[in-house]
Protein backbone atom coordinates (compact mmCIF):
# COMPACT_ATOMS: atom_id res chain seq x y z
CA UNK A 1 0.00 0.00 0.00
CA UNK A 2 1.23 3.29 -1.03
CA UNK A 3 1.25 6.47 1.16
CA UNK A 4 -2.18 8.57 1.91
CA UNK A 5 -3.11 11.98 0.87
CA UNK A 6 -2.34 13.30 3.99
CA UNK A 7 1.32 13.15 3.50
CA UNK A 8 3.92 15.95 2.36
CA UNK A 9 4.60 16.10 -0.70
CA UNK A 10 8.02 15.05 -2.52
CA UNK A 11 10.12 18.73 -3.04
CA UNK A 12 8.85 19.59 -6.87
CA UNK A 13 12.75 18.67 -8.16
CA UNK A 14 12.81 15.53 -6.57
CA UNK A 15 9.17 14.44 -7.24
CA UNK A 16 9.25 14.41 -11.53
CA UNK A 17 12.67 11.81 -10.98
CA UNK A 18 10.62 9.40 -9.34
CA UNK A 19 7.60 7.37 -10.58
CA UNK A 20 6.11 7.40 -6.95
CA UNK A 21 7.26 7.74 -3.58
CA UNK A 22 7.16 4.60 -3.37
CA UNK A 23 10.40 4.22 -4.86
CA UNK A 24 12.21 5.72 -2.18
CA UNK A 25 10.75 4.52 0.87
CA UNK A 26 7.50 2.23 1.71
CA UNK A 27 5.24 0.93 3.59
CA UNK A 28 3.65 -2.58 3.12
CA UNK A 29 1.15 -4.52 5.04
CA UNK A 30 1.84 -7.71 4.72
CA UNK A 31 0.65 -11.12 6.82
CA UNK A 32 2.88 -14.07 8.07
CA UNK A 33 2.21 -17.83 6.50
CA UNK A 34 4.48 -20.23 8.05
CA UNK A 35 5.14 -21.82 11.53
CA UNK A 36 4.01 -20.23 15.18
CA UNK A 37 3.76 -16.67 13.03
CA UNK A 38 1.25 -17.77 10.68
CA UNK A 39 -1.44 -15.21 10.43
CA UNK A 40 0.42 -12.33 12.31
CA UNK A 41 -0.13 -8.98 10.53
CA UNK A 42 3.17 -7.06 9.67
CA UNK A 43 4.18 -3.77 8.51
CA UNK A 44 7.60 -3.89 6.36
CA UNK A 45 9.26 -0.14 6.15
CA UNK A 46 11.72 -0.09 3.44
CA UNK A 47 13.70 2.87 3.89
CA UNK A 48 17.05 2.43 2.46
CA UNK A 49 18.66 5.76 3.30
CA UNK A 50 17.89 5.30 7.17
CA UNK A 51 16.15 2.10 9.43
CA UNK A 52 14.40 -0.43 7.81
CA UNK A 53 11.82 -2.53 10.20
CA UNK A 54 9.11 -4.22 10.24
CA UNK A 55 6.13 -3.33 12.66
CA UNK A 56 4.56 -6.31 14.26
CA UNK A 57 0.73 -5.67 14.27
CA UNK A 58 -0.59 -8.08 16.94
CA UNK A 59 2.39 -7.27 19.61
CA UNK A 60 1.29 -3.26 20.40
CA UNK A 61 3.36 -2.45 16.95
CA UNK A 62 6.42 -3.61 18.82
CA UNK A 63 9.45 -3.63 16.05
CA UNK A 64 11.07 -7.01 15.02
CA UNK A 65 14.09 -7.03 12.48
CA UNK A 66 15.71 -3.96 12.18
CA UNK A 67 18.51 -2.98 10.16
CA UNK A 68 20.56 0.68 9.12
CA UNK A 69 22.06 0.57 5.74
CA UNK A 70 22.36 -3.27 6.11
CA UNK A 71 23.70 -3.36 9.56
CA UNK A 72 21.54 -5.72 11.54
CA UNK A 73 20.54 -4.27 14.77
CA UNK A 74 17.82 -6.75 16.57
CA UNK A 75 18.47 -9.56 18.09
CA UNK A 76 16.37 -12.79 17.25
CA UNK A 77 15.45 -15.78 19.66
CA UNK A 78 15.66 -19.40 18.80
CA UNK A 79 11.19 -19.30 18.78
CA UNK A 80 11.51 -16.10 16.06
CA UNK A 81 8.07 -14.93 14.91
CA UNK A 82 5.20 -16.07 16.94
CA UNK A 83 1.60 -14.76 16.37
CA UNK A 84 0.32 -13.06 19.60
CA UNK A 85 -2.23 -15.47 19.50
CA UNK A 86 -0.03 -18.20 20.71
CA UNK A 87 1.02 -16.07 24.20
CA UNK A 88 0.86 -18.06 27.43
CA UNK A 89 0.31 -15.27 29.86
CA UNK A 90 0.72 -17.34 33.32
CA UNK A 91 3.95 -17.26 35.22
CA UNK A 92 6.91 -17.30 32.36
CA UNK A 93 5.11 -18.52 29.36
CA UNK A 94 5.93 -14.99 27.89
CA UNK A 95 9.12 -16.49 27.41
CA UNK A 96 7.89 -19.44 25.06
CA UNK A 97 6.70 -16.54 22.57
CA UNK A 98 9.72 -13.51 23.18
CA UNK A 99 10.98 -13.58 19.08
CA UNK A 100 13.31 -10.71 20.31
CA UNK A 101 12.93 -8.11 18.11
CA UNK A 102 14.41 -4.21 18.36
CA UNK A 103 11.68 -3.18 20.31
CA UNK A 104 9.05 -5.65 23.35
CA UNK A 105 6.97 -3.30 24.94
CA UNK A 106 6.23 -4.50 28.02
CA UNK A 107 3.42 -3.32 30.88
CA UNK A 108 0.68 -1.78 31.14
CA UNK A 109 0.05 -2.85 34.82
CA UNK A 110 2.86 -4.77 35.65
CA UNK A 111 6.56 -5.99 33.96
CA UNK A 112 9.47 -7.51 35.40
CA UNK A 113 8.60 -11.30 37.11
CA UNK A 114 5.43 -12.85 37.75
CA UNK A 115 3.51 -12.21 40.74
CA UNK A 116 0.21 -11.80 42.38
CA UNK A 117 -1.42 -9.23 43.76
CA UNK A 118 -4.92 -8.87 45.53
CA UNK A 119 -5.76 -11.64 43.39
CA UNK A 120 -4.59 -10.63 40.04
CA UNK A 121 -1.98 -12.50 38.68
CA UNK A 122 0.59 -10.81 36.42
CA UNK A 123 3.01 -12.69 34.15
CA UNK A 124 6.31 -12.15 33.15
CA UNK A 125 6.02 -8.83 31.47
CA UNK A 126 2.79 -8.00 31.45
CA UNK A 127 0.17 -8.52 28.86
CA UNK A 128 0.37 -5.54 26.59
CA UNK A 129 2.97 -6.55 24.29
CA UNK A 130 0.81 -9.73 23.15
CA UNK A 131 -2.26 -7.18 22.33
CA UNK A 132 -3.11 -6.40 18.45
CA UNK A 133 -3.07 -2.46 17.58
CA UNK A 134 -6.08 -0.80 16.27
CA UNK A 135 -6.74 2.74 14.25
CA UNK A 136 -3.35 1.64 12.76
CA UNK A 137 -2.04 4.44 10.40
CA UNK A 138 0.96 5.14 8.33
CA UNK A 139 2.35 8.49 6.29
CA UNK A 140 4.88 10.79 5.29
CA UNK A 141 5.78 13.84 7.49
CA UNK A 142 7.90 16.93 7.72
CA UNK A 143 10.11 16.74 11.18
CA UNK A 144 11.93 19.13 11.46
CA UNK A 145 14.45 19.74 8.65
CA UNK A 146 13.83 15.98 7.89
CA UNK A 147 11.21 14.03 6.32
CA UNK A 148 10.19 11.07 8.10
CA UNK A 149 7.86 7.48 8.26
CA UNK A 150 5.54 8.08 10.69
CA UNK A 151 3.28 4.77 11.81
CA UNK A 152 0.75 5.35 14.73
CA UNK A 153 -1.79 3.13 16.32
CA UNK A 154 -3.85 1.98 19.51
CA UNK A 155 -3.00 -0.89 21.99
CA UNK A 156 -5.82 -0.87 24.87
CA UNK A 157 -4.95 -3.00 28.04
CA UNK A 158 -8.77 -3.75 29.55
CA UNK A 159 -10.83 -6.67 31.44
CA UNK A 160 -13.64 -6.52 32.98
CA UNK A 161 -13.35 -4.92 36.46
CA UNK A 162 -9.67 -4.28 35.72
CA UNK A 163 -8.36 -0.39 34.67
CA UNK A 164 -8.20 0.33 31.15
CA UNK A 165 -5.26 1.58 29.87
CA UNK A 166 -4.56 2.95 26.40
CA UNK A 167 -1.34 3.00 24.41
CA UNK A 168 -1.27 5.42 22.02
CA UNK A 169 2.03 4.60 19.95
CA UNK A 170 3.82 7.05 17.42
CA UNK A 171 7.46 5.72 15.42
CA UNK A 172 9.04 8.36 13.14
CA UNK A 173 11.75 7.08 11.42
CA UNK A 174 13.78 9.44 9.42
CA UNK A 175 13.92 8.98 5.74
CA UNK A 176 17.66 10.58 5.61
CA UNK A 177 19.54 9.50 8.39
CA UNK A 178 19.45 5.76 10.12
CA UNK A 179 17.62 7.21 13.48
CA UNK A 180 14.23 6.21 14.43
CA UNK A 181 11.78 7.88 17.33
CA UNK A 182 9.00 5.65 19.57
CA UNK A 183 7.11 8.04 21.29
CA UNK A 184 4.16 6.71 23.72
CA UNK A 185 1.49 8.09 25.40
CA UNK A 186 -0.37 5.80 28.21
CA UNK A 187 -3.69 7.01 29.50
CA UNK A 188 -5.97 5.92 31.88
CA UNK A 189 -9.56 6.03 30.57
CA UNK A 190 -11.09 4.41 33.43
CA UNK A 191 -12.82 6.44 36.50
CA UNK A 192 -10.93 5.04 39.19
CA UNK A 193 -6.98 5.44 39.61
CA UNK A 194 -4.45 2.77 37.89
CA UNK A 195 -1.26 1.41 38.72
CA UNK A 196 1.05 1.03 35.70
CA UNK A 197 4.24 -0.14 34.62
CA UNK A 198 6.27 0.03 31.65
CA UNK A 199 9.36 -0.87 29.87
CA UNK A 200 11.14 -0.45 26.28
CA UNK A 201 12.98 -3.51 25.93
CA UNK A 202 15.18 -2.87 23.22
CA UNK A 203 17.10 -6.57 21.84
CA UNK A 204 20.35 -6.24 20.21
CA UNK A 205 22.11 -9.22 18.75
CA UNK A 206 25.33 -9.71 16.01
CA UNK A 207 27.39 -7.78 15.16
CA UNK A 208 27.09 -4.82 17.89
CA UNK A 209 26.77 -7.97 20.21
CA UNK A 210 30.51 -9.57 20.28
CA UNK A 211 33.49 -10.19 22.06
CA UNK A 212 35.15 -6.72 22.58
CA UNK A 213 32.05 -4.81 22.13
CA UNK A 214 31.90 -1.95 24.94
CA UNK A 215 28.56 -0.62 26.15
CA UNK A 216 28.73 3.08 27.94
CA UNK A 217 25.99 5.31 29.40
CA UNK A 218 25.13 8.55 30.85
CA UNK A 219 24.19 6.61 33.67
CA UNK A 220 25.77 5.16 36.89
CA UNK A 221 25.28 1.73 37.80
CA UNK A 222 23.48 0.74 40.92
CA UNK A 223 23.24 -2.59 42.00
CA UNK A 224 22.25 -6.39 39.88
CA UNK A 225 19.67 -7.97 40.26
CA UNK A 226 21.11 -11.24 41.74
CA UNK A 227 24.21 -10.27 43.34
CA UNK A 228 23.98 -8.53 47.04
CA UNK A 229 28.36 -8.17 46.72
CA UNK A 230 28.74 -5.48 44.12
CA UNK A 231 28.32 -5.02 40.96
CA UNK A 232 29.33 -4.85 37.02
CA UNK A 233 30.46 -1.09 36.76
CA UNK A 234 30.42 1.14 33.29
CA UNK A 235 31.62 1.34 30.56
CA UNK A 236 31.07 -2.42 30.32
CA UNK A 237 33.37 -4.96 27.95
CA UNK A 238 31.29 -7.72 26.84
CA UNK A 239 33.56 -11.29 26.88
CA UNK A 240 33.05 -13.86 24.56
CA UNK A 241 29.84 -16.47 24.27
CA UNK A 242 29.92 -18.69 27.69
CA UNK A 243 27.74 -20.36 29.39
CA UNK A 244 27.06 -18.37 32.72
CA UNK A 245 24.15 -16.76 34.21
CA UNK A 246 22.55 -14.13 32.79
CA UNK A 247 23.32 -10.91 34.40
CA UNK A 248 21.16 -7.95 34.88
CA UNK A 249 22.26 -4.43 35.66
CA UNK A 250 20.73 -1.50 37.20
CA UNK A 251 21.12 1.86 36.51
CA UNK A 252 20.39 5.17 37.42
CA UNK A 253 20.53 8.52 34.53
CA UNK A 254 22.42 11.21 35.84
CA UNK A 255 20.52 14.44 35.75
CA UNK A 256 18.84 15.60 32.65
CA UNK A 257 16.02 15.08 30.38
CA UNK A 258 17.58 12.08 28.57
CA UNK A 259 19.80 9.70 29.15
CA UNK A 260 21.94 7.75 26.16
CA UNK A 261 23.64 4.36 26.11
CA UNK A 262 25.97 3.88 23.58
CA UNK A 263 27.03 0.39 22.40
CA UNK A 264 30.15 0.08 19.90
CA UNK A 265 31.34 -3.13 18.55
CA UNK A 266 35.23 -3.74 17.89
CA UNK A 267 34.83 -3.49 13.97
CA UNK A 268 33.24 0.04 14.72
CA UNK A 269 29.62 -0.54 14.33
CA UNK A 270 27.37 1.37 16.78
CA UNK A 271 23.94 1.88 18.68
CA UNK A 272 22.67 4.53 20.67
CA UNK A 273 19.57 4.36 22.47
CA UNK A 274 18.31 7.59 24.23
CA UNK A 275 15.53 7.73 27.01
CA UNK A 276 13.43 10.57 28.09
CA UNK A 277 14.66 10.54 32.14
CA UNK A 278 11.84 12.10 33.73
CA UNK A 279 9.36 8.84 32.93
CA UNK A 280 12.23 6.82 32.84
CA UNK A 281 14.06 6.92 35.56
CA UNK A 282 15.98 3.41 35.09
CA UNK A 283 17.76 2.17 32.77
CA UNK A 284 18.43 -2.11 32.78
CA UNK A 285 21.06 -3.53 31.04
CA UNK A 286 20.42 -7.50 30.44
CA UNK A 287 23.34 -9.56 29.02
CA UNK A 288 22.65 -13.09 28.14
CA UNK A 289 25.97 -14.90 27.38
CA UNK A 290 24.76 -18.28 26.80
CA UNK A 291 26.14 -19.38 23.03
CA UNK A 292 23.39 -19.29 20.62
CA UNK A 293 21.90 -16.53 22.63
CA UNK A 294 24.01 -13.58 22.76
CA UNK A 295 21.86 -10.52 23.04
CA UNK A 296 22.52 -7.54 25.23
CA UNK A 297 19.02 -5.81 26.10
CA UNK A 298 18.98 -1.90 26.65
CA UNK A 299 15.54 -1.48 28.55
CA UNK A 300 14.72 2.14 29.61
CA UNK A 301 12.05 1.04 32.37
CA UNK A 302 10.14 2.55 35.17
CA UNK A 303 11.29 -0.24 37.44
CA UNK A 304 13.73 -2.49 38.32
CA UNK A 305 12.49 -6.51 37.84
CA UNK A 306 10.68 -7.37 41.05
CA UNK A 307 7.41 -7.68 39.31
CA UNK A 308 4.43 -5.94 40.22
CA UNK A 309 4.25 -6.93 44.06
CA UNK A 310 7.70 -5.65 44.74
CA UNK A 311 7.07 -2.73 42.91
CA UNK A 312 4.18 -2.25 45.27
CA UNK A 313 6.49 -2.67 48.18
CA UNK A 314 9.25 -0.32 46.65
CA UNK A 315 7.10 2.65 45.67
CA UNK A 316 7.75 1.64 41.87
CA UNK A 317 4.16 1.46 40.68
CA UNK A 318 3.33 4.53 38.37
CA UNK A 319 -0.72 5.59 39.99
CA UNK A 320 -2.17 7.25 36.93
CA UNK A 321 -5.17 9.10 38.57
CA UNK A 322 -8.40 8.83 35.76
CA UNK A 323 -8.28 10.86 32.62
CA UNK A 324 -4.14 11.45 33.33
CA UNK A 325 -1.66 10.53 30.49
CA UNK A 326 2.05 10.22 30.63
CA UNK A 327 4.24 9.88 27.74
CA UNK A 328 7.45 8.09 27.03
CA UNK A 329 10.44 8.71 24.33
CA UNK A 330 12.88 6.57 23.05
CA UNK A 331 15.44 7.31 19.79
CA UNK A 332 17.42 4.93 18.14
CA UNK A 333 20.57 6.10 16.25
CA UNK A 334 22.93 3.59 14.31
CA UNK A 335 25.58 3.62 12.16
CA UNK A 336 29.58 2.64 11.11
Amino acid sequence: MGFGGDSVPLPDGLRSLVGATDQLVSVERLVRDDGPGRGAPVLAVRNPRGISFEVLLDRAMDIGWADAEGLPLAWRSSRGPVSSARHEPEGAGWTRTFGGGLLTTCGLSSTGAPSEVDGVRHGLHGRVGHVPAENVGWRLVDDGDDRAVELTGDVVEAGLGAPTLRLRRRIVASTTAAVLRVEDTVSNEGFTPAGHMFRHHLNLGYPLVQPGTVVTATADAVGERDRTDGWQPLPWTLDAPVVAPETVLYCRPRAGSTARTTVRAPGGEWLEVEQSVPTFPLLVLWRDPTPGVNVLGVEPSTSRDGGRAQAEQDGEVVRLAPGATRSYVTVVRAGR
